[in-house]
């Protein structure tokens, strides 16, 4: 659907009242709901990371981005998805 960086919500609202009304559930790791939950965690990490590296810079530490890792999730509403997340150094 989309990268991490440019969610189409359009895109995906359509998807998600066709995925509806063609009987796809709502949640699981194929519902309707996994492409937005996948896209919101990896933002709430990516954020949470960025706001790490920069209180460590203003606290004169060395820290920065060391390239990206996978982890899988399980969740109880979404099912199992990969998330792509930065890794500190």
């Amino acid at each position: 659907m989309a990268t991490q960086d440019n969610f189409d919500f359009e895109s995906f609202k359509k998807d998600a009242i066709a995925g509806l009304y063609a009987g796809k559930k709502m949640t699981g790791t194929d519902g309707v709901l996994a492409p937005m939950m996948k896209h919101f965690l990896e933002s709430m990490m990516t954020g949470e990371l960025e706001h790490h590296i920069s209180e460590s810079k203003l606290s004169g530490e060395a820290n920065r981005k060391n390239g990206k890792s996978k982890k899988t999730v399980r969740s109880f509403n979404a099912g199992e998805f990969e998330l792509e997340t930065g890794s500190p150094m």
